[in-house]
């Protein structure tokens, strides 16, 4: 197990910026260039991720979402869309020797997602994995929404999902990012859906604010997750920011990949 890793605090971050970093992060370790990573970052504006199989347009209704002025992603990752606001999101690169991972794809989730039970256990929540509470028969659901379903090993607080985490493989690298919702509007993702939904969100999802009944300073979440990680997987950690090298990685694919409608619309990588 890898006992060095960097920690990157970005902050807040248009949608395409944060996708083209997350993409950025795993090429640059995937290449070598770079040691395992964490890195913890927000939203600047209410933004709708897709999952990468997602049909933009048989899912969206774009229009809306342009006339609402709400811009559109897709992500390197599959799962269901994503309204992102309210929330803290993470996203981390690393081998499975990195983290000792000896385990196939679905148990991974909960080897990595493991430092995310000890964050909500600081906040005095009592999270868990689905599959400790739910049958199998009442889990992996698909849905368009990705708070509308749940999967083996998402994390719920009673029975509502919070928050959703979603993985890339390439060989033995892993990335794995998700989202820890300080608040959201059940609704409001559905409400730019083609085809409305007809499950009920607010019974499936759940939020920091919902369940503490208060409102939390992001700065104090951010240094909480820190320390959940490095506690969970014993690591040494260096705050740290992108190399040359990853700039200029950053910067290509912001502008060619995730600003284009080739990528978000039609899956286009050039």
């Amino acid at each position: 197990m890898s006992s060095r890793w960097r920690i990157i605090d970005t902050g807040v971050m248009d949608p395409f910026a944060n996708m083209a970093l997350d993409e950025t992060l795993l090429r640059s370790y995937r290449e070598k260039s770079s040691q395992p990573t964490l890195r913890i970052y927000g939203w600047r504006e209410p933004s709708l991720s897709l999952g990468y199989s997602q049909d933009l347009a048989g899912e969206l209704d774009v229009e809306l979402c342009k006339a609402r002025s709400v811009p559109i992603v897709r992500r390197i990752t599959g799962g269901g869309i994503i309204l992102h606001a309210n929330e803290l999101t993470y996203s981390l690169v690393c081998s499975k020797e990195d983290l000792g991972i000896r385990s196939q794809v679905e148990a991974s989730y909960k080897v990595i997602s493991s430092f995310l039970i000890s964050f909500y256990a600081a906040l005095g929540i009592d999270a868990a994995f689905a599959c400790d509470i739910s049958s199998d028969d009442n889990l992996g659901t698909p849905s368009a929404i990705c708070f509308a379903s749940k999967e083996k090993y998402d994390i719920v607080v009673g029975d509502k999902k919070i928050g959703g985490s979603a993985q890339k493989r390439s060989k033995d690298v892993i990335f794995q990012h998700g989202s820890i919702p300080l608040n959201f509007n059940a609704g409001s993702a559905s409400s730019y859906m083609r085809t409305k939904s007809t499950d009920n969100i607010e019974d499936s999802a759940t939020s920091l604010e919902e369940i503490l009944g208060l409102e939390l300073k992001v700065s104090m979440l951010s240094r909480l997750l820190r320390i959940a990680f490095i506690r969970s997987f014993n690591l040494e950690v260096r705050e740290g920011g992108l190399s040359k090298m990853e700039e200029a990685i950053f910067n290509e694919l912001k502008t060619n990949k995730y600003e284009t409608s080739d990528w978000n619309y039609c899956r286009k990588d050039k």
